[in-house]
Formats: structure tokens, sequence, C-alpha cells
């Protein structure tokens, strides 16, 4: 009798199933890490709007005097321009790492130019103008 082993081409056949779910789990990986760098971004983002968003109504109430009593700014070397620092949640911080810097230039007499940035990436910029109240 004559048998023929098969065991050869079940090999192959294996190899050929295990190369395929590793070049999808590859593929999934990358697609959740991706996901997760987008998700992140996002999320800065919106914690750049909040900040840029509750700074210009500060500034539109109370000019440059609220925001110094509020943010605790910090004078720019250059004239006109100030510094807040804000940690990851997008509170207002004195001291220590700051991981949203809000550099705002004042323009002219009324308006601000507001730059929330993470580390050197400016994530969002609003102009803000200031209306003195008539009475």
């Amino acid at each position: 009798m004559n048998r023929k082993s098969h065991s050869g081409v079940f090999l192959m056949e294996m190899i050929g199933v295990v190369f395929f779910f590793l070049l999808c789990a590859g593929i999934c990986t990358r697609i959740f890490v991706k996901a997760d760098l987008m998700s992140r971004e996002a999320a800065d983002l919106n914690r750049a709007v909040l900040i840029a968003q509750s700074s210009g109504e500060v500034y539109k109430e109370r000019g440059n005097e609220g925001l110094k009593e509020i943010f605790s700014l910090q004078e720019d070397a250059k004239a006109d321009s100030y510094l807040m620092k804000f940690d990851k949640n997008g509170d207002a911080i004195t001291s220590g790492q700051a991981v949203f810097v809000a550099e705002a230039d004042f323009q002219e007499k009324d308006e601000m130019i507001l730059a929330i940035k993470k580390g050197e990436k400016v994530l969002y910029s609003l102009t803000v103008k200031r209306h003195e109240n008539g009475g």
C-alpha cells in the first residue's frame, strides 16, 4: 500500500492562515492607534476652544485688568503681550508645568488676538473685540 503524507500541504495552509491573521491584527492595531491619536487631538482642540472662549469673555467684560486678576497674566518680552498658563484640564496655573499656553496680543485699544498653544503648535486662535458700554 502506498500512503501519501498530506502534512506538508496542511503545514503550508496553517502558515498562510497565521500570516493572514497577523496581517489583519497589524492593520487593526494601526487603525486603533490612529483613532486614539485623533481622539486626543480633538480633546486638546476642545480644551483650547474653551480656554479661548472663557478668556475672551473675561476680556470683553472686564478688559486687561480682568484677565490679570483671573489668570495671573505674565508679561511677555514684547509690549502689549501676555502669557497665560493652563494645566491639562484647562485650569489656569501660576506655577508648574503648563500644558496649554495662551498668548494674548493686544492689537488696538479694544482688540485682542488670543492664540492657544500646546508646545509649539497653535491649536486655536481667536480675535476678541471689546466694546465699551454707552451708559
